[in-house]
């Protein structure tokens, strides 16, 4: 009698105790079984992406939209999502040999990327031009690109766009597409003018042009032209269903709460909440890669 009542009131504070700290059981039960036996949730990111993910002070701890996002949602499932820092062009070959559970790296979706994973649309954003502060080559849409030499991460829609500008440009003014690993490193290369002009995703290239370091060569968002308009989405792969529809109704919940607007409001992308999580849900931006 004593150990039952003893195991008894051990299930009894569990219970407690995780509802205490707001964790939803339904939602919980929604994951795959190996990682409720792990608890952890492992994460391909790229953390040169703020206000998405990108180190903090101390060049260690991952901070941002994304990750407040992961923290809440581990919150509500009773897990612990882990960041493994990744070259973003390695992050889906990663989802695909079961390296990461998951990427959420400021990733859009369109109809190409949920042939290899399901995508789970939480956000929307778009892809806008960077080039040094003044625009000394007068770049006011993407069609200017011709004729100049534009950068992009490996792997990223910004590098799809501008490929697909490429084969619109006359003869005589070719564009020249260079691939970088990083967003850091293509700053240093606009600022070094190896390249004239940079494509990246809207909120970030804001974000981080507006605490750029003193000391450097300014750069400037080009207003006025946004291409790539979409869904963000988290990445799962296709083998891994359960943990897809944990992911979107836990998000949903964030949404419901109110939980999610607090975090968006935080970073300054209130315009980029939806009121409805989505998954592979590219056909509603049919346009998604057009031009000019």
């Amino acid at each position: 009698m004593k150990i039952t009542s003893i195991l008894v009131a051990g299930a009894m504070f569990l219970a407690g105790a995780a509802q205490a700290a707001g964790v939803d059981q339904k939602l919980h039960d929604k994951l795959p079984d190996k990682i409720k036996s792990s608890g952890e949730i492992r994460v391909g990111t790229e953390p040169q992406t703020p206000p998405y993910d990108f180190y903090g002070e101390d060049n260690k701890t991952i901070i941002g939209l994304e990750r407040d996002l992961r923290d809440a949602m581990g919150e509500r499932l009773g897990v612990k999502f882990v960041d493994v820092p990744s070259q973003f062009a390695s992050i889906i070959p990663g989802i695909q040999a079961g390296r990461f559970d998951m990427g959420m790296s400021a990733f859009g979706d369109f109809a190409e990327r949920e042939k290899i994973v399901d995508v789970v649309n939480y956000m929307l954003e778009g892809t806008s031009i960077i080039v040094l502060d003044g625009n000394p080559k007068g770049v006011k849409k993407l069609k200017d690109a011709c004729g100049l030499k534009a950068g992009a991460v490996q792997g990223s829609i910004p590098l799809q766009l501008l490929d697909k500008q490429k084969t619109t440009c006359p003869a005589d003014k070719p564009l020249n597409v260079l691939q970088f690993p990083s967003n850091d490193q293509i700053k240093i290369a606009l600022q070094s003018g190896r390249v004239d002009l940079s494509m990246d995703t809207t909120g970030v290239a804001a974000y981080s042009l507006k605490h750029q370091p003193a000391g450097n060569k300014k750069l400037e968002l080009v207003t006025g032209a946004q291409y790539a308009v979409g869904y963000q989405a988290m990445l799962v792969s296709k083998e891994s269903p359960g943990l897809r529809d944990a992911l979107a109704a836990t998000m949903q919940s964030l949404i419901d709460d109110g939980s999610y607007a607090k975090i968006f409001d935080k970073w300054g992308l209130g315009e980029n909440k939806l009121d409805k999580v989505t998954i592979n849900d590219a056909a509603r931006f049919a346009d998604y890669m057009k031009l000019d």
